[in-house]
């Protein structure tokens, strides 16, 4: 299964009770459509850049899950109805690039002139 990141705004004057709820609650659409939740992340009360729905702040949330294509359909479906979710957004994650051996650096003893791939030895 593909893993996402669901980021989810939610409105900043729920109390700190209903946002662990609804944290659950996405945990539970995913759990039950045959996803597994791998972190959450509860970012805090932050300033939004600009305003959503009448708000200048939000209460974020981050959710890292390897999920179906449906079972995230039906998890965004669910965000959409709820009017306590001032924004949320899904994107699927990138598997980490291997590590990569750094470039040479080049040493005193020799100088790269301007020519492209052209090495000078000093005089």
């Amino acid at each position: 299964m593909p893993s996402y990141e669901t980021l989810c705004i939610f409105h900043p004057e729920l109390p700190e009770a209903r946002v662990k709820e609804l944290t659950a609650w996405m945990q539970k659409v995913l759990q039950g459509s045959q996803g597994t939740v791998t972190r959450v992340e509860e970012w805090g009360m932050r300033d939004l850049g600009f305003r959503i729905k009448k708000q200048r702040r939000g209460y974020y949330v981050r959710i890292d899950h390897d999920a179906s294509p449906l079972a995230l359909k039906e998890l965004e479906r669910n965000l959409r109805l709820n009017e306590d979710v001032l924004r949320y957004l899904s994107v699927r994650a990138t598997t980490p690039m291997p590590a990569q051996a750094p470039a040479p650096s080049p040493t005193a003893d020799t100088a790269v002139s301007p020519e492209v791939g052209v090495e000078e030895q000093p005089q």
